[in-house]
């Protein structure tokens, strides 16, 4: 021995096991790692069986007994469950080994737990190596239990439903052979903690407020619920499939607020669970000291940053009225919001505002960048961008309007998109597109542009040649799966007195309980599953059929549209202006640029049989029709 040897400390190298071992354990998992590194073994190269175990209950502040028959069913019992001072613990012994590689029966599958691990299955796949024989049931369900033990879960509880799913798979095996798809087997039903309700008054009519702005309007609809109170309710403790408690704290203490409403207006509905206040008509609810009452009209000075955006209420059948009347200020300002079914504006409407409401007033002017929406409206001076149904404007002032019937007093330049427009007074520089008619009383100007286009006022982007090749191409799949439709109709009527008598036997194997041929059974499954197929390539084709009736329509009105139309001047036509009739189909634009030396006349578009022409034609000075 060397002078410092009693120095050296001892090293301590772990004991080594020989295999096969019988430990008794309460975690398997631990002295699977422990035999692992004491013995340099991989882990997945370990095994072990089942050779017994003992559940243990603890009830209150009594010490763990096994639990035998007399206790059992106080497992079973959900006031015993639930308590967190009751305890439930298992031990087992097993017979630790290496794995055996050789063996002809292998589960594949995964294990998939809920997010309170109350609720387990075993998701077991087709590719599992299982060959029924005597005793697979029982193979099964201890394969089953080794990876529950794995998991930490305790066995043989909380599983009953655990052996008829086996039952199940097993008996798929005898009849087919092998399993053809995922099957699920419950390997654990826990019992779910029923989580606190905390009590909170929830305000509804904020729902539509807008992250960054203020909102201090708030339209409402009638049957909206605008306030809820919801009460306190103490939740339940679970306990989850390894036995342990899921504790479920006290619910924070929650005093139910007194809220005042006007009875006429709100109405207050009350049960166990929570307290509601609901609208009883349209308006805006609105505070009046303590109280909550519904408005149907509301007046404000300003929509601005300080009352926040009006949301929501275009179809609720309310009215509002912007006062702000100052020609130097906007009414509504810069980059707000406004929806409501009525809406006064006495002044002007700011930069990016967007409007949309079913009807409106503006009796000051909009901006170049406004948006508006509206089914009938009326402006003093429109710069912005106007979208609607019936639109009347005082002067236009190089803004945009898309609407079905226009009637504009004064333009001096923009841009019209309508079915029908009608003008005072036409300027310079504006263009107009039509469907049925133009109408100018007075023309001024010159270089405006007056066109009969229908594909521009439908507001498609597509001509005539894409919805022509959309025709084709429907045509070409129709075609293609009509004839794939009839193989596969003639294949299901030359085989269907063949699975009729399959059928038939089937159901008198199942009358006398005689097991059906499995390769008659998968013909029976094919069967049906083509037959669905080809049910679903039938509604194709149906769906496809819709689809081209309707282009057909749509390409129709487009050709017909152009020929009833008119663009008509009740004053003399000045010179250097452009007519023009976009047709469909041929995809032609036929223009003709004023003289000056028409006269009072209109133009409309002829079909010549050979050729297509603008002709001038007579108008009725006074009331502006065709003459």
């Amino acid at each position: 021995m060397g002078l410092f040897d009693f120095l050296k400390k001892e090293e301590k190298t772990p004991k080594k096991e020989t295999l096969p071992l019988i430990v008794r354990t309460e975690n398997v998992n631990e002295a699977l790692l422990k035999i692992s590194a004491s013995n340099n073994i991989p882990l997945s190269s370990l095994d072990f069986e089942i050779l017994d175990f003992t559940t243990y209950i603890k009830v209150g502040n009594s010490e763990f007994v096994e639990l035998d028959e007399e206790s059992r069913e106080l497992v079973h019992m959900e006031d015993f469950l639930i308590n967190e001072e009751n305890e439930i613990k298992q031990v087992y012994e097993v017979e630790i080994k290496k794995t055996d590689f050789s063996d002809d029966f292998e589960l594949i599958g995964e294990v998939k737990i809920n997010r309170f691990l109350t609720h387990a299955v075993y998701v077991l796949k087709p590719e599992s190596l299982i060959v029924y024989k005597s005793g697979i049931e029982k193979k099964i369900k201890n394969e089953l239990n080794k990876k529950k033990i794995r998991n930490s879960m305790l066995i043989e509880l909380f599983d009953e439903k655990m052996n008829q799913d086996i039952e199940k798979v097993v008996a798929k095996i005898r009849v087919l052979g092998q399993l053809e798809e995922n099957e699920e087997i419950e390997l654990c039903k826990g019992i779910d903690p029923i989580e606190n309700i905390e009590g909170k008054v929830v305000y509804h009519y904020f729902k539509k407020r807008e992250n960054i702005k203020n909102e201090l309007i708030f339209p409402v609809k009638k049957g909206d619920v605008l306030i809820e109170v919801i009460k306190p309710q103490q939740g339940r403790n679970g306990r989850d499939c390894r036995g342990k408690i899921i504790q479920i704290p006290n619910i924070t203490e929650f005093n139910i607020p007194s809220i005042n409403v006007n009875p006429e207006e709100i109405k207050k509905e009350e049960d166990d669970k929570k307290i509601v206040y609901i609208a009883l008509k349209d308006g805006y609810i609105y505070k009046e000291g303590d109280s909550y009452t519904i408005k149907d009209e509301m007046e404000v000075k300003q929509i601005n940053l300080k009352t926040g955006n009006v949301s929501g209420a275009k179809n609720s059948n309310v009215k509002l009225d912007v006062k702000e009347s100052d020609a130097l200020k906007e009414a509504i300002a810069d980059n707000m919001v406004v929806e409501t079914t009525v809406l006064i504006v006495r002044g002007n409407v700011g930069k990016s505002a967007k409007i949309n409401a079913q009807e409106l007033t503006i009796e000051g002017q909009t901006h170049q960048k406004a948006k508006i929406y509206a089914d009938k409206a009326f402006i003093n001076v429109h710069k912005g961008y106007i979208e609607g149904r019936e639109i009347e404007i005082n002067r236009l002032e190089g803004g945009v309007v898309k609407g079905k019937k226009v009637k504009i007093k004064q333009a001096i330049g923009g841009k019209v998109i309508a079915e029908e427009v009608e003008f005072g007074i036409v300027g310079s520089h504006v263009e107009v597109y039509a469907l049925k008619e133009i109408k100018i009383k007075k023309l001024k100007g010159s270089e405006n542009k007056f066109i009969i286009s229908p594909l521009e006022v439908l507001g498609l982007n597509a001509d005539a040649d894409k919805l022509e090749k959309e025709i084709e191409e429907i045509n070409r799949n129709i075609q293609i799966k009509t004839k794939e439709y009839n193989k596969r109709k003639e294949i299901l009527l030359k085989n269907k007195p063949t699975i009729e008598k399959y059928m038939q036997s089937y159901r008198e194997n199942r009358k006398k309980g005689v097991k059906t041929s499995a390769v008659i059974l998968k013909k029976i499954k094919e069967f049906n599953e083509f037959k669905d197929k080809t049910l679903e390539l039938k509604n194709e084709i149906f769906l496809l059929q819709k689809d081209l009736q309707e282009l057909h329509d749509t390409l129709q009105n487009f050709q017909t549209a152009i020929f009833n139309a008119k663009i008509i001047a009740l004053s003399p036509w000045t010179s250097y202006n452009r007519i023009e009739f976009d047709m469909v189909e041929p995809p032609v634009k036929l223009t003709y640029d004023t003289k000056g030396n028409e006269g009072v006349c209109g133009f409309k578009l002829k079909d010549y049989g050979d050729a297509f022409k603008i002709v001038k034609i007579k108008v009725d000075n006074d009331s502006g029709t065709e003459g």
